[in-house]
């Protein structure tokens, strides 16, 4: 019975023992993780405001500077204030290309037509770019 009770104090032993690295493991597994880092993104810059930008290869526009150019009006819209112009380079501002203008003073459109070679200057401020003057330097054909 010395023999029988010996197994069974060693069977006992044995399986407290795994008891115990059970609960051990148990206990590790359920312990507190170590929390993942949290990538932030950095925020994205706001887009240019007007001003803040140029054409490649030009600076960006100086608010409030007149800047004077040439070119032919190829559009007149009276009725809504605007008008397109042919124009060559703006020095300083943009290269030549063909574009609409807005024009704040409706009096400058009366002295010129669509085909006038015309002198302007361009002011840009934070709503964009308008026109301040507007000469007719030659008719159009």
């Amino acid at each position: 019975m010395l023999l029988r009770g010996a197994a069974m104090t060693r069977k006992v032993a044995v399986g407290c023992w795994l008891l115990v690295l059970l609960l051990a493991a148990l206990a590790f597994s359920c312990g507190s993780q170590p929390q993942p880092q949290k990538t932030v993104a950095p925020t994205p810059a706001p887009p240019p405001a007007v001003g803040q930008m140029g054409p490649a290869g030009f600076p960006p526009a100086v608010l409030g500077k007149p800047y004077p150019g040439t070119g032919i009006v190829k559009v007149l819209n009276r009725k809504e204030g605007w008008v397109e112009i042919d124009h060559q380079e703006i020095k300083d501002l943009m290269p030549a290309m063909e574009m609409e203008f807005w024009i704040r003073d409706p009096s400058i459109m009366t002295r010129v037509q669509v085909g006038d070679k015309v002198d302007f200057v361009v002011v840009e401020d934070r709503k964009g770019q308008y026109l301040t003057h507007l000469k007719r330097v030659a008719a159009g054909r």
